[in-house]
C-alpha cells in the first residue's frame, strides 16, 4: 500500500512538472508583428510588401518565415500566395491583375497577411484595405510661365476613371542619388494639382530632368508614384576632370620645377662620380 502511494505521488509530481514546463514554454513564446503596405510604381506595377518582425530587446526582422496572403471580402477568404521572408523580413506579393482579388462595390480591395507562428513564436496577422489610384504627370506653358500638372484618378464602381479631390501630392526632382522635394499640394475638385516649374533647377547636358509625383502612405490609396521628363532644366555640361600628375602637360608649375631640380641634382652626382673615377685612373698611370 505504501509503495502504491509512493508511485502515485511520484506520478503526480511528474505530471505537475510536465504541465509546468508546458505552461513555461507557452509563456516564453516571443511576440511577432506583421506590417503590410501597398505600392504602385511609376511603371504601374502593384505590390503588397509585408514585413515580419520578432520582439527581442526591440523588434527585428524575421527571415525565412512563411507569410500567407489572402484576399478577403464579407463572405470569402481566398488564398493568394505563401511567400518566405528575405533577410529584411520582407515578403513581396505582386497583384498583377490577379483574378482571385475581390473588390467591393466602392472599388476597395481588402487583404490579410498571416503568420502562423510555431512553438517559439506567436502568430500574427494584419489586414489592409486599398483602393487603386493613378497619377499622370504633364507639362504646359502659359505665356512665359511653365507649369507642372498632376492628375489623380481612381476607379469608381463603374470602373471608369474618377478624379480624387483633396489628396496630398508630393513633387520631387530626381537627383543622382536621391529625390529633392520641392512641392506639397492637395488636388482640387477635379483631382488636379498645378505647380509652377522651378526655373533654377539644373538638368543634364540637354537640360532634361525627371519630375516624380507621389502619394505617400495614404490610408486609402497607399503609396503611388508616377514620373515625367521635360527639358526645362538648366543644361549642365560634363566637366572633364583634369588628371594632375608628373607626366601630364597640365601638371602644376611648382611640381614641374621641383622635378627638374631633383633630376638635375641626381644627374650631376652621376657625372661627378664618373669624372672622379676617370681622374683616379689617370693619376695611377
Amino acid at each position: 500500500m505504501k509503495n502504491l502511494c509512493k508511485h502515485i505521488l511520484i506520478l503526480g509530481l511528474i505530471i505537475l512538472f510536465g504541465m509546468g514546463n508546458v505552461f513555461a514554454q507557452k509563456a516564453k513564446k516571443k511576440t511577432t508583428r506583421v506590417g503590410v503596405a501597398y505600392f504602385k510604381s511609376d511603371t504601374k506595377i502593384e505590390t503588397l510588401v509585408a514585413t515580419l518582425r520578432v520582439k527581442e530587446k526591440r523588434y527585428i526582422p524575421l527571415n525565412d518565415a512563411v507569410l500567407t496572403f489572402y484576399s478577403v471580402s464579407d463572405t470569402l477568404k481566398v488564398l493568394l500566395a505563401k511567400i518566405r521572408t528575405d533577410e529584411n523580413g520582407q515578403a513581396i506579393f505582386a497583384l498583377a491583375n490577379n483574378s482571385k482579388i475581390a473588390k467591393d462595390s466602392t472599388g476597395l480591395m481588402a487583404f490579410v497577411v498571416e503568420y502562423e507562428g510555431n512553438s517559439l513564436l506567436k502568430d500574427a496577422k494584419r489586414k489592409i484595405t486599398v483602393k487603386q489610384a493613378g497619377l499622370e504627370v504633364s507639362f504646359f506653358q502659359k505665356d512665359t510661365i511653365k507649369f507642372i500638372e498632376i492628375e489623380a484618378k481612381t476607379a469608381d464602381p463603374n470602373t471608369q476613371a474618377a478624379p480624387i479631390n483633396n489628396l496630398k501630392i508630393k513633387l520631387y526632382i530626381k537627383g543622382t542619388f536621391s529625390l529633392l522635394n520641392f512641392a506639397n499640394e492637395k488636388t482640387d475638385k477635379n483631382g488636379i494639382v498645378r505647380v509652377e516649374f522651378p526655373i533654377d533647377m539644373p538638368g543634364d547636358t540637354l537640360g532634361v530632368l525627371t519630375i516624380v509625383a507621389k502619394i505617400e502612405e495614404d490610408d486609402v490609396y497607399g503609396t503611388v508614384e508616377s514620373r515625367g521628363e521635360i527639358n526645362w532644366g538648366i543644361p549642365v555640361p560634363l566637366v572633364k576632370e583634369k588628371q594632375r600628375g608628373l607626366g601630364d602637360t597640365d601638371a602644376p608649375l611648382w611640381m614641374v620645377y621641383t622635378l627638374i631640380t631633383l633630376l638635375s641634382a641626381v644627374w650631376f652626382h652621376y657625372l661627378y662620380v664618373i669624372f672622379m673615377i676617370i681622374k683616379i685612373k689617370l693619376a695611377k698611370l
